[in-house]
């Protein structure tokens, strides 16, 4: 079978068109909203798990899961059992918010089960990217297909191949495509590809505009850009209409300052990797585009890089080409010594590609 070869891993979280989905609020987020509306709190303790308490707000709304998958807890917190496991667009109630970034969610599982737990606040989104769609589709060009509809978190699980008529699913923010296809053991899987790859989609404009909303109302999202390379990002960006119309940094990215390692710092080598680019768009990191790491903190250029944390720790300064980087992201596709340097823009990350380089840590 013939296989396409990505010109590079970009990737951190994705632009809705429509609808348009951000950030949820958070618990002060919420105080302050019930506040301005005149609402009653209320307010009452749990048990964190660990010990300890956490205060929660009865809150009552509609959201779904923005990441690949993620993980429902028995408590607030990560030392919760696991009860279940909700993937990317799964629709929730939150119930209450708590005080330490996590939410009470109910839901109906897969198997029928009602679930209540806690999800962090990060994996929850306001409205779905996801259109549900049945129609039979056909392959205009071969593709790899993806476990997510995002080049950071998604990994390669099968292809298709030119003239394959596959059954499509759902359609994301009109640039991704769920389909049916058969994966290597010959049984039915499902999975994300550029929408362009399919006949009678190749032409279409694919003008994307992010979701540059938080909940403080601060501008942190990017912008897609006109791609010029090969392979699955390429594909994905044929036809898309530039926003800000040049290859510098999307409005409303943080840009950072370089810093370079000083010459008396004492560094640890980590061994050779493979770095990669990413920036704040639906190609690159998924539906939800709102510039906000897995840690939960504002991705910022020239600082902000996506490792995985098994292998280096969040909060970790690493050294790559002599420019002093912080660990503050991760993705389903970053794996063991493998490094995704967040950018400004599409045409910034292609144009750096992909390298292989020593890096190094720093030991404080």
């Amino acid at each position: 079978m013939k296989r396409k070869i990505f010109l590079a891993g970009l990737c951190t979280a994705l632009l809705t068109p429509i609808p348009v989905s951000a950030q949820v609020l958070d618990y002060d987020g919420i105080v302050d909203k019930y506040k301005q509306e005149d609402k009653a709190l209320q307010r009452f303790l749990l048990d964190d798990g660990a010990g300890g308490t956490v205060t929660a707000l009865a809150d009552a709304e509609d959201l779904y899961i923005t990441s690949k998958s993620a993980q429902i807890h028995s408590k607030p917190g990560e030392t919760g059992d696991v009860l279940d496991t909700a993937v990317f667009g799964t629709e929730l109630e939150r119930v209450a918010v708590c005080d330490n970034g996590w939410s009470k969610v109910e839901y109906t599982s897969d198997t029928g089960e009602q679930i209540s737990g806690f999800v962090s606040d990060i994996q929850l989104g306001q409205g779905t990217a996801l259109e549900e769609v049945n129609d039979t589709v056909t392959v205009a060009r071969d593709c790899d297909v993806l476990d997510f509809p995002g080049r950071k978190d998604g990994e390669v699980t099968g292809e298709v191949l030119e003239e394959d008529q596959i059954t499509r699913t759902g359609i994301v923010d009109r640039i991704w495509s769920r389909i049916i296809f058969e994966n290597e053991e010959g049984t039915s899987s499902t999975g994300y590809i550029p929408t362009n790859v399919l006949e009678g989609y190749e032409d279409e404009s694919l003008t994307a505009k992010a979701d540059t909303s938080t909940s403080n109302g601060d501008i942190q999202a990017g912008s897609i850009h006109k791609s010029a390379g090969e392979g699955v990002f390429a594909e994905a960006v044929d036809g898309v209409t530039s926003v800000n119309g040049s290859g510098a940094a999307a409005d409303g990215v943080q840009v950072g300052t370089p810093i370079s390692v000083s010459a008396d710092a004492s560094l640890k080598s980590l061994g050779t990797f493979r770095i990669t680019h990413y920036c704040p768009c639906s190609i690159c990191c998924g539906p939800w585009s709102n510039g906000i790491t897995s840690t939960g903190v504002t991705a910022v250029t020239n600082r902000t890089i996506a490792v995985d944390p098994t292998q280096i720790p969040y909060g970790s300064k690493v050294v790559i080409d002599g420019q002093v980087y912080v660990a503050e992201d991760c993705g389903g596709a970053i794996k063991e010594n493998c490094i995704d340097i967040y950018v400004g823009s599409h045409a910034e990350g292609e144009s750096k590609g992909v390298y292989y380089t020593e890096v190094y840590l720093i030991q404080e």
